[in-house]
């Protein structure tokens, strides 16, 4: 007859946990740095696109004698290229604006700075928006 486990551990099963959770915890160290390097590059890339977005909307509004009905309704590119980079400045990026007729498209690059540097992530996002002056307020002239 065999004997019937009596529920105590023999010494051949001490320690077979240890490697098992040892293992586990590395990756979830690993998975947790990878999940904050990432969150701080999508962080950097939504930040740099918005501040793009908000500076060819700048660089794309008619002066005020545009918006009191003087004047042409062409976009001055000296004034559109300067309300962009004051946008650009004020963000605390650097980039580069280009006004092409009643166009205005502006490029901003910025280095993230991760927490915890990973491997593999960029160093640096670039971001690029577009926008384009229209006369009125909704785009038509008289309504």
């Amino acid at each position: 007859m065999t004997p019937r486990p009596t529920g105590r551990r023999t010494p051949d099963d001490r320690g077979q946990m240890m490697p098992l959770a040892t293992i586990l915890i590395v990756f979830l160290i690993i998975g947790f740095w990878a999940l904050v390097s990432a969150g701080q590059a999508w962080t950097a890339r939504r930040d740099v696109y918005a501040a793009a977005a908000v500076a060819a909307a700048a660089g794309a509004q008619g002066s005020l004698g545009q918006l009191r009905g003087r004047g042409s309704g062409d976009l001055d590119p000296g004034l559109a290229r300067q309300r962009a980079e004051q946008v650009i400045a004020a963000s605390g990026y650097s980039g580069s604006v280009s006004v092409s007729g009643q166009v205005v498209v502006v490029t901003i690059t910025a280095t993230v700075h991760y927490a915890l540097p990973t491997p593999g992530m960029p160093a640096a996002v670039t971001g690029s928006a577009t926008a384009r002056a229209q006369r009125g307020v909704s785009g038509t002239e008289g309504g």
